[in-house]
């Protein structure tokens, strides 16, 4: 049975284990390196979840039998201009776990809690593009590919592409609406 919960500052050792596994088996899945990661404290690692407001920024985990398997963040961005959407970033399910429809899961329950913010209006993502799974599994939460970052990462001299998706959560009708209402032209 798996559960999914959003992480609280007690979670931190076990997401920091988990984070750093990531960062060493998959470095072209997260902007962050595991050498770069390793110098933190789990207090570090609490502290940023404590930081977090679980409304609009939360990291969420999936549970098998009291180990966390997986872990994926969604924050929205603060700025007033682009509070409209939201990023979920460093999505990971532990290797021996991978595979089972576990990320996926862990996917809706992060898109099902974004959702429930009243003026989120997109999710975007970054993926490796040659992650075809990963983006396969995007696409069934119905995220789009709208570009393509051409070398966004250099990992050992080798430089790996990023396909950019996003998630509509209000359509082009519920956005006229919205600006009539607010007599907008």
């Amino acid at each position: 049975m798996i559960e999914i919960r959003k992480l609280t500052p007690e979670d931190a050792e076990d997401y920091f284990k988990l984070r750093l596994e990531g960062l060493k088996k998959f470095p072209e899945a997260f902007a962050s390196s595991y050498e770069e990661e390793i110098e933190r404290k789990a207090e570090q690692v609490a502290n940023r979840l404590r930081a977090q407001n679980p409304d609009t920024h939360f990291t969420a985990g999936a549970y098998y039998d009291r180990e966390l398997i997986g872990i994926g963040t969604f924050l929205q961005r603060e700025r007033n201009k682009t509070k409209h959407k939201g990023d979920i970033v460093g999505v990971y399910v532990a290797k021996h776990f991978q595979r089972n429809g576990i990320g996926f899961k862990l996917l809706q329950y992060l898109v099902e809690e974004a959702k429930k913010i009243e003026d989120l209006e997109q999710i975007l993502l970054t993926v490796v593009s040659e992650n075809r799974s990963a983006i396969r599994s995007y696409e069934k939460l119905g995220f789009e590919e709208y570009g393509l970052e051409r070398r966004s990462l250099k990992i050992n001299g080798y430089y790996y592409d990023e396909s950019l998706m996003m998630l509509m959560l209000k359509n082009g009708t519920e956005i006229e609406e919205a600006k009539e209402a607010l007599d907008i032209p």
